[in-house]
């Protein structure tokens, strides 16, 4: 009997270590194909232009104000770093979905990604036209006076 209990020791024990071979080939085959689909996913990514970051110039036309009203009231917060908005802190509206942010926070993350921290829409720059008239309307205070009022609106008000 002592050798029926033997041999039911050892293949007992073949067949945790075989289960832990397989358990750890299954892990190992799981992680390089992760890291294999996500290399794919960067080119694809970056094939189409929508990962790379906007340039300095094209984030300096984007709109920009300071706030003049306080944080308190349903002000919001800033969805890059999820401090509420004070009283004279410079925000900057995305121009396609108006979405405001710390100006700081937003131009961060601008500069890695063309795309919006809240909704993944492209951030639109204008060309060189769109260039020289934002620098009028700033130069006016025209379109700095709309992107308060949207900003307003959309901050102090229903949406958040």
């Amino acid at each position: 009997m002592a050798a029926g209990a033997t041999l039911s020791v050892f293949l007992l024990v073949a067949g945790v270590v075989l289960m832990l071979v397989l358990h750890i080939v299954v892990v190992f085959w799981a992680l390089r194909r992760g890291v294999f689909l996500r290399g794919a996913f960067r080119v694809e990514e970056s094939g189409d232009q929508q990962g790379a970051g906007l340039t300095p110039d094209e984030i300096a036309v984007l709109p920009c104000h300071e706030r003049k009203d306080g944080g308190g009231g349903g002000g919001g917060e800033c969805a890059v770093c999820l401090e509420a908005f004070q009283a004279g802190d410079r925000c900057r509206v995305l121009p396609r979905c108006e979405h405001g942010f710390h100006a700081r926070c937003v131009d961060s993350w601008l500069r890695q990604s063309r795309l919006c921290p809240i909704c993944r829409a492209e951030v639109e720059v204008a060309g060189r036209a769109g260039k020289a008239a934002a620098a009028a309307g700033t130069v006016a205070g025209g379109s700095q006076a709309t992107t308060m009022e949207i900003v307003t609106e959309r901050l102090g008000g229903t949406e958040r």
